[in-house]
């Protein structure tokens, strides 16, 4: 999806849908274009149209998770997030959203341990650090939450990650803008 250019992501990934309705990754793509540009209600819509067609599909599970903890409905979304785990494994991007939900429900010992062993997993990588990232916004540690970002920078990481509403916190913070015009993503 282009920045700043949602209703032509849905629109195009909307008219994918059409083609192949089948698709659950086509509909979990919808669901997710909705949930970046912040229709929170039509993206949970569309994920439950896809769990519709298959309930052990587990990154409809994760992505019903991150609208959930953008709904402030935390505890459904830890509940989604380890039923994503349960189904799929463990992932960084899967912990690290569950230790956001953990954050922003209080469990700030829970994001804080999960934070401390992804920052220990051996492979580490861009992505990584930009999920690792994620965890800080929640705990409103926006020094530590910047410098996973410029780790993540350093690492040539995928910075459309950082157009996701985890990260709506830092938007006003000038480090994280001057990183997104590094980046070419504006703010």
């Amino acid at each position: 999806m282009m920045v700043g250019r949602d209703d032509e992501g849905i629109a195009e990934l909307k008219r994918a849908e059409s083609l192949d309705p089948l698709s659950l990754i086509i509909s979990a793509g919808v669901a997710d274009v909705l949930f970046i540009a912040h229709r929170f209600d039509e993206a949970m819509r569309q994920l439950q149209k896809t769990l519709e067609m298959d309930p052990n599909f587990a990154m409809a599970h994760y992505q019903r998770g991150q609208v959930l903890v953008q709904q402030h409905k935390l505890d459904a979304a830890i509940s989604e997030f380890r039923q994503a785990i349960e189904l799929a494994g463990h992932s960084p991007a899967f912990d690290a959203n569950l230790a956001n939900a953990y954050a922003a429900s209080g469990r700030t010992a829970d994001a804080r341990r999960t934070a401390a062993d992804l920052e220990h997993l051996p492979e580490q990588s861009g992505s990584l650090d930009a999920n690792i990232a994620m965890i800080y916004v929640g705990l409103g540690d926006t020094e530590r939450a910047m410098q996973w970002l410029e780790k993540a920078y350093q690492a040539r990481f995928e910075a459309i990650m950082l157009v996701r509403p985890q990260f709506d916190p830092l938007r006003a913070d000038p480090k994280f803008q001057a990183l997104m015009g590094r980046l070419g993503l504006g703010n």
